[in-house]
């Protein structure tokens, strides 16, 4: 599958944890609430395209950033998430530094309160093998945020959702990304899991494939070893 929201390929490989030199792809997501007019969501998209054009000009290290809006799940249709993707987290807090230096180009451009919004920072595991291609306007991404109460065997089941996902006809991308600051409104959350596709429709093909014989493995091999804090579906509208 090409151009889904995230090609963060985490399979087999990625639960492998080995050392090596490479570092953790990160993305600074930042979800503001009460986008709840199509009024507010061009002001959101036209303020998103200025801030996006200064900072890239300003020297923004990023390797991609997106505007989506939830479209399922609490809040949906009134919330919109910003996602900055980063090659490590130094790149991230070089270009927050940047950012802290030229306020303005939040203030000309957004009306946002503060308590609107939630920052948090996932990252991919160290010595992952990531694969990632820029979103696309479109793109759709089904997640869960969990917090993980039995680490070990929730490691050991998860890489088998590939190859049984795959024998049930889904064919969207799998993965599952670590929180590394976590806000506190964002209750126990310490991973979320994902399923990336390029359009609507094709995220629609794969719920319908997600038969019985897929929810019974994973109601038997994931979930009573996670606890669901949210859950949701976003779908890419500028990038």
């Amino acid at each position: 599958m090409k151009n889904s929201i995230a090609k963060i390929i985490i399979i087999f490989a990625f639960f492998m944890l080995s050392i090596t030199s490479s570092k953790a792809l990160v993305l600074d997501l930042y979800s503001v609430s009460g986008v709840n007019s199509p009024e507010k969501r061009a002001e959101m998209v036209a303020g998103y395209e200025k801030f996006k054009n200064l900072a890239e000009a300003g020297g923004a290290g990023w390797i991609d950033f997106t505007l989506s809006m939830k479209i399922k799940g609490d809040g949906y249709n009134e919330t919109v998430l910003f996602a900055a993707v980063y090659e490590n987290n130094t790149e991230m807090m070089k270009t927050n530094s940047l950012f802290a230096t030229n306020q303005p180009w939040f203030d000309e451009n957004f009306n946002i309160d503060t308590d609107q919004v939630v920052n948090a920072v996932f990252e991919t595991p160290p010595g992952a093998n990531v694969d990632y291609d820029p979103a696309e306007v479109g793109n759709t991404l089904w997640y869960g945020l969990i917090n993980v109460t039995d680490f070990l065997n929730f490691v050991n089941r998860f890489p088998q959702m590939p190859e049984i996902m795959a024998e049930s006809g889904i064919e969207g991308q799998l993965g599952l990304l670590s929180c590394s600051i976590c806000p506190a409104s964002m209750g126990d959350t310490t991973h979320m899991m994902f399923l990336a596709a390029d359009s609507l429709e094709d995220m629609g093909n794969d719920m319908d494939s997600f038969d019985f014989n897929m929810q019974r493995w994973f109601y038997s091999n994931i979930r009573p070893f996670v606890e669901q804090v949210d859950t949701g579906m976003n779908m890419v509208i500028a990038n």
